[in-house]
Order: structure tokens, then sequence, then C-alpha cells
């Protein structure tokens, strides 16, 4: 869960001096999404290829190929960069870093080691594959998305309900958000829970909280439940 497991690396960066040019051809041949500038072994900036867009001239522009490109040969990468910037280190786990790319709006972040010194980029691109991975999204099965009381030992009852039917646990994740005090949601990814135990096993989850949702992905079955979507 840390960002060092999860962020690209070796770096690809553009030292200060270089131009728009020579920024855009890394952007193309590299098939990269950000840029660190660097001066003297320092991050002085970064810049996105969006911002490369933003700054190259469309293709409507009235002017010939060897004035458009002496034009981006003349503007320094400094003039498009984002300073200060900002960063993340290795040792940061990723739903840190995420929430800091969410609260800054940004697509993603140069990350340092403890000597801060640039190890890696992680992107929304990295955040994406390590959700995958938490939640074994890739792995077929069934989930299962509840209501439950936060006492102790609720989370467990509904591991308990899984495994008692034959299902194994993928993954389970829980959140207090848009729900009232004093209780929470959950959300339960299973595999290989028997196709005829997975009536039975729905039968006991609606006793044990409120269902919210259900898929068995194996079967293509979905069901929303009532107030899935209903905020507080």
């Amino acid at each position: 869960m840390l960002v060092k497991k999860w962020m690209s690396s070796p770096v690809n960066t553009v030292e200060a001096n270089a131009s728009l040019m020579d920024a855009a051809d890394l952007f193309e041949k590299k098939v990269i999404s950000m840029l660190p500038v660097m001066e003297k072994g320092r991050i002085v900036g970064i810049v996105t290829d969006g911002d490369i867009k933003k700054a190259t001239p469309s293709q409507a522009t009235t002017l010939a190929v060897y004035e458009l490109g002496d034009l981006l040969r003349k503007v320094k990468i400094t003039k498009m960069m984002s300073s200060p910037v900002l960063s993340t280190t290795e040792d940061c786990t990723v739903e840190e870093a995420a929430r800091k790319m969410l609260m800054e709006n940004i697509s993603g972040m140069p990350v340092k080691n403890n000597q801060g010194h640039l190890t890696g980029i992680i992107t929304k691109s990295d955040i994406f594959r390590s959700l995958v991975s938490f939640t074994g999204a890739a792995q077929k099965g069934q989930i299962f998305a509840l209501k439950i009381n936060d006492s102790p030992g609720s989370v467990k009852n509904l591991i308990d309900i899984i495994r008692m039917g034959g299902g194994r646990l993928l993954s389970i994740l829980t959140s207090y958000d848009d729900v009232e005090q004093g209780f929470r949601k959950v959300f339960v990814h299973a595999f290989n829970l028997p196709e005829e135990n997975f009536d039975g096993v729905v039968s006991q989850l609606y006793d044990a909280g409120e269902l919210l949702f259900l898929a068995d992905q194996t079967r293509n079955i979905r069901k929303i439940f009532g107030g899935f979507y209903e905020k507080n």
C-alpha cells in the first residue's frame, strides 16, 4: 500500500533550460503524462502533457512547419511549468497520495526518498492500478454492499456468513461516508461462493444489516436495493 510499490520509476525528466519542443518530443517518445523540471539536480517545476497541448498551436494554425518548430524551440519549458511542486514520499500510503491529489486537483506527483532525491512519479493511473489490486477487481466473484451497525463483531459476522456459505474473502472495505452515526457501510468482495448457496447467503445478509447492492459477476447477476444512492 506504499507509494514506493506503485510509483512509476525510473523517472523521465527535463532540464530547466530545455525548450517546449524538447519536452514535446519527450512526451511523444516516452508516452508519459508529466515531466519534472530539474535544475542542478533539484525539482523546480512540473509540466504535464496538457500544458504542452495548450501551448502548442493547433493544426489550424497558419504558421508553416518550419515556423512552428522555430517557435517551439524558442519557448523555454520554465514558461509553461507549474511551480512550486507538490510531491510525496516513498513511505506515504497510496491512500494519502490519492487524497492529496484529489484535494489539490492534480493528476500526479513526483516521489522523493528520505534523502529528498527524486525516485519516481505517481499518477492517477497508478492509483487506479492499486485500487484494482486492493479490491480484487481483476477476479470475478460475488460483491455485497451493506449498511450495518457500527458495533464490535458486526463486520466479522458478515465474513462468517460468507465463509459458512462456502465462499472465500477477496477484499473488504468499510466507510463512514453518507451514513448516520452508529452505522457504517461495508463492501465485501468474495469468490468461490457456490451457486447453490448464493440465495441462502443473501438471505442471511438481509438479517445482518441493510443490503444495498449485490452482484454475482460469475453469472452476471446485479441488483440495487432502495436507498443505495441516498445521502444524508
